[in-house]
């Protein structure tokens, strides 16, 4: 959300004052403020198990550990989390279309 001045809100607050009423209005905000609470709460505590997991150094150790033994060995240290290698592409048959049947050129250089 933006920075609400004071200006802001009141404006705000007259819009909500005259299409919803005098008595709907307070019940309006508290719902309003109670639904704000809860996204910051969640997006609280997503930030900080993000910030954990990114900053965890066991899961650090380990995934160092499997990036060197993938670059030591070529192959992963478990298969835990690996995926399998994608099928080979198939060769191009003789009449495919991305190849481009050439003429000879000593044969055009005789004309």
């Amino acid at each position: 959300m933006g920075n609400l001045g004071g200006s802001e809100i009141l404006v705000i607050l007259l819009v909500g004052l005259v299409v919803l009423g005098p008595t709907r209005l307070p019940e309006v905000t508290r719902q309003i403020g109670r639904v704000l609470r809860e996204v910051r709460r969640v997006s609280t505590g997503f930030q900080e198990e993000l910030r954990a997991a990114v900053e965890d150094p066991g899961l650090e150790l380990e995934a160092r550990a499997r990036g060197d033994a993938l670059t030591s060995q070529g192959t992963p240290a478990s298969s835990t989390g690996t995926r399998p290698d994608p099928p080979p592409d198939p060769e191009p048959h003789e009449g495919s279309a991305g190849r481009q049947d050439r003429p000879d050129t000593a044969e055009s250089e005789d004309d």
